[in-house]
């Protein structure tokens, strides 16, 4: 693979976040599966990427029956991968997508020029990758930080945000008896 290769700007972009490059052609239970390159996930993660590249396949029903092939063997291999699958080159048709997503994730990236590939990469598979905590953005204590948000809200409002260290269901309940007791107020001004 060259380095311009949109198949190998998208394997060295998971490289770099721990993805290993399996060999090809891909071997499930004894089906071969060929993709231009084959990734799995990083340290103990199981997940299995697959990239098709449409400039290189003549059709796009040649991808989809590969990709859905893929899950299926994996299904019958009793597998539980995550599978995502990364279309480059021309973008497939809407129902080549819905076809493939019906077995797992799509990440149609396209084509992208020489001077925003990287960026554009970066992007499109930031859903594969760790997010990066940057110093300055790290909250401390989220509920106090949305106390201070929220501090000009009515009272009984406010207090909802005390329930949520106790669970959903506290917050709900506070949420509920806020609504009948703001529609009971109601009515009673109707009558």
């Amino acid at each position: 693979m060259t380095t311009g290769n949109p198949v190998s700007r998208v394997v060295d972009h998971l490289a770099i976040h721990g993805y290993r490059l399996l060999p090809t052609p891909l071997m499930i239970s004894g089906m071969q599966f060929t993709f231009p390159a084959v990734l799995v996930g990083p340290e103990n993660t199981s997940d299995l990427v697959l990239v098709a590249d449409t400039a290189e396949t003549d059709d796009n029903d040649t991808i989809v029956r590969q990709v859905l092939s893929v899950g299926r063997a994996l299904d019958i291999a009793r597998k539980t991968n995550p599978l995502t699958t990364i279309i480059v080159g021309p973008r497939p048709t809407q129902s080549a997508i819905s076809d493939m997503m019906s077995a797992c994730r799509v990440l149609p990236i396209g084509s992208v020029s020489t001077e925003e590939a990287d960026a554009a990469v970066s992007n499109w598979l930031a859903v594969l990758t760790p997010l990066v905590a940057h110093e300055d953005s790290i909250v401390v204590d989220p509920l106090s930080e949305l106390q201070d948000e929220i501090s000009n809200l009515r009272p009984d409002i406010l207090a909802v945000t005390e329930s949520a260290t106790i669970g959903a269901n506290a917050v709900e309940a506070d949420i509920n008896a806020i609504i009948l007791k703001d529609l009971e107020e109601g009515l009673e001004e109707e009558l």
